[in-house]
């Protein structure tokens, strides 16, 4: 009897791999010690970083559109999409800290919802993958502001459970969004 594989492809596996990373990226700063965070926040080290992140996943998306013709397309609407989501964050009234948990749990849930999607079209049985997705990563949030509580440096929030569970569903309709746009503009071509 042949043993059934855990991932039904490479791009599913390195979908979870990276999805792991940001989890573990986001969970790694649970133990930043309060003299550093002290230190992260007067510098305003936070809201510097995010700017040039943000500039960086623009570029990212440009540039990965370049090395591919036949997602092109996809590229350029992932650009748009997430310039309009950035300009949106930087007008609302959102401390720093709101900011990154909607581009954490934001990416975490595009990359859940895409593993998910893969292991769908190659054959398995995947129950609502957006919801799933959305669920799955604002989960991952509920129980970091969990532990929030338990370290004594951190503050639990019950707002910032929200803006996760938010964050996360806005991640996986501008994955969702995004691939049906692009299935309407190749439809018109």
């Amino acid at each position: 009897m042949k043993k059934k594989e855990i991932f039904t492809s490479k791009r599913e596996r390195t979908l979870w791999f990276w999805a792991l990373l940001v989890f573990i990226a986001i969970y790694a700063t649970l133990f930043l010690g309060g003299q550093l965070l002290v230190f992260i926040v007067e510098r305003r080290l936070i809201e510097q970083s995010t700017f040039y992140l943000f500039l960086v996943l623009i570029l990212a998306f440009i540039f990965s559109g370049f090395k591919s013709s036949d997602k092109r397309l996809e590229y350029w609407i992932y650009a748009g999409v997430i310039t309009v989501y950035g300009m949106a964050l930087l007008r609302m009234n959102l401390t720093t800290t709101d900011r990154t948990h909607m581009f954490e749990y934001g990416l975490l849930s595009i990359l859940i919802y895409e593993a998910l999607i893969e292991r769908k079209l190659n054959g398995e049985y995947v129950k609502f993958p957006v919801l799933t997705a959305a669920m799955v990563a604002g989960t991952i949030g509920l129980l970091d502001e969990c532990i929030h509580h338990i370290i004594s440096y951190r503050v639990f929030d019950i707002v910032d459970i929200g803006f996760n569970y938010l964050a996360s569903a806005f991640g996986v309709l501008i994955s969702f969004g995004v691939s049906k746009l692009q299935r309407i503009f190749t439809k018109q071509e």
